[in-house]
């Protein structure tokens, strides 16, 4: 039992250093998308958030899907999650895993 349950943490660990690793191939820009995309915003609200046209949003977005190997939002969210990576609040603060700021 116990060789199954450790087996289990190796693997989860394994896979959020992976996604850990995705997410810091991003550059700032795109991080900044995602944590906008985390927090469920859509293409319209990030492109008035960051003061970008909305064709450039989808490209970064675009861009993001494709670096972390996904090929949806909402499976690039998950990974995001997994990587610790916090959506963006209303006032724009970052928040990260454990509700602190980063």
């Amino acid at each position: 039992l116990l060789t199954g349950v450790l087996r289990e943490l190796t693997a989860a660990r394994r896979h959020r250093t992976e996604s850990e690793r995705l997410v810091e191939s991003l550059t700032p820009r795109e991080r900044e998308v995602l944590r906008c995309m985390v927090a469920g915003l859509g293409r319209k609200a990030v492109a008035e958030r960051l003061f970008l046209s909305p064709h450039t949003v989808r490209t970064h977005m675009q861009n993001v899907l494709g670096k972390l190997g996904v090929h949806s939002t909402l499976a690039a969210v998950a990974l995001a999650r997994r990587a610790g990576v916090g959506p963006v609040d209303l006032t724009g603060d970052v928040v990260e895993r454990g509700g602190q700021l980063a």
